[in-house]
């Protein structure tokens, strides 16, 4: 069975775009040959035949429904002129198809779309488009576009587009995480996934295009802003940022370590699959659309400055040591855990030149080091740098008579 109808007063009709699909098409725009343009939705189906409402639309409303600025549901109860085609196209081809007139105000409401919904269209992503479908359906829509510098590509490979949405996905978490006052240190917590799920509900050309929307909108603190809006902004800022080499690693340690090492995923993930450059377009319900972008050549120059920035870690370590080494000169203390082979190379800080005045092979200290990731794409794994704030001797303890290390000695 053919979904459009034949010789009807409609005319022979043409596709002109799909909007929904369940099994064949069920919401799609259509014109016929002298250029009438029709919207069509499937609304019921009886024992003989399939029913269907197709609503006459001039070229300037059609303009406006494929923006979003229609209704789905009104552009069946307020037509311009004010009725609606009802078709009823039997399952049986020896039977004819019928074709008559019924006016809004007697359209049955079970045969009708919910109010707030509107009509994506592929062949329509502009600000405008966005902007409104977040607003109504009251979410966080993004339209992430991966450009190549191949204009005609406009597929892209699973797996190279699996990694890049995961390890997006993960940026956010690890935002989510930081946003809610959560230790880094510790798995991200289901309570902050469920907050920031991202949701794919769309593809479309550009080179490669995604709209992807998330799943739960929460303004629990009354001020318009989504918890996911949130994340997604500070999310644009990175991209936004690019290279910096004051902002960007600033940015980081606001955000922690985990975000960082995820975000470096994201970047890795768009050099793996070959883009020239990545657009993102992001609408949050009543507010102004915000724009991410960032070139191939800049996503080399992030990477470069991420692997030289330190990133402070959330907590500070508090360990019994003994030194082993100092150079006044160049600040620097090696400190050997009690009990422990582990050392701690230190930059001595302000904080911690008098402790280091005089000090003691022999004695039991209590230091306070702070401890800096450098993440590194060579070796695949993070590297540490430690600042040594504070060297204490332990008020418990009972020392032996120190043996000083007098400076010219220590200097050695």
């Amino acid at each position: 069975m053919n979904f459009l109808p034949e010789k009807t007063v409609l005319g022979q009709l043409e596709i002109i775009e799909v909007y929904d699909f369940y099994d064949k098409p069920v919401l799609f725009s259509c014109k016929n040959k002298a250029g009438l343009i029709f919207v069509a939705t499937f609304v019921d189906s009886s024992e003989y035949a399939e029913i269907w409402f197709y609503a006459p639309v001039s070229s300037s409303r059609f303009q406006r429904i494929v923006k979003g600025e229609v209704e789905l549901r009104n552009i069946f109860v307020d037509t311009e002129d004010a009725f609606v085609y009802q078709v009823e196209i039997p399952y049986k081809h020896n039977q004819g198809t019928t074709c008559h007139v019924v006016y809004c105000n007697e359209i049955l409401d079970r045969y009708l779309p919910d109010s707030g919904e509107v009509i994506q269209s592929e062949n329509n992503q502009d600000d405008n488009n966005i902007t409104k479908v977040s607003t109504h359906k009251k979410r966080e829509v993004i339209d992430f576009i991966l450009q190549f510098s191949d204009k005609d590509i406009v597929e892209a490979p699973i797996g190279d587009l699996g990694f890049i949405l995961f390890s997006l996905q993960e940026t956010i978490d690890a935002i989510g995480q930081i946003k809610l006052g959560k230790s880094e240190s510790h798995i991200i917590q289901q309570e902050v996934k469920q907050k920031t799920q991202l949701a794919i509900s769309g593809l479309f050309k550009g080179s490669f295009g995604m709209r992807l929307e998330g799943t739960v909108y929460e303004d629990s603190l009354g001020l318009g802003e989504s918890f996911l809006g949130q994340c997604l902004e500070e999310f644009i800022q990175l991209i936004n940022l690019g290279a910096n080499a004051y902002e960007l690693p600033a940015k980081l340690n606001k955000l922690k370590k985990k975000t960082a090492f995820k975000y470096t995923e994201f970047l890795k993930a768009l050099i793996r699959i070959g883009i020239s450059k990545l657009h993102i377009d992001w609408a949050s319900p009543d507010q102004k659309l915000q724009i991410g972008e960032i070139e191939l050549d800049t996503v080399y120059k992030v990477l470069d400055v991420i692997n030289n920035t330190k990133i402070r870690a959330e907590t500070e370590i508090y360990v019994k040591v003994k030194l082993t080494q100092i150079n006044y000169p160049g600040r620097t203390a090696t400190l050997q855990e009690v009990g422990s082979l582990k050392k701690y190379k230190c930059l001595i800080g302000d904080s911690a030149i008098k402790d280091v005045e005089t000090i003691s092979k022999t004695q039991e200290y209590v230091a306070t080091i702070q401890d800096y990731v450098i993440l590194s794409s060579v070796v695949d794994k993070e590297k540490h740098e430690y600042e040594l704030l504070s060297l204490k001797v332990p008020s418990s303890i009972e020392t032996e008579p120190e043996t000083r290390i007098p400076v010219s000695e220590q200097n050695a």
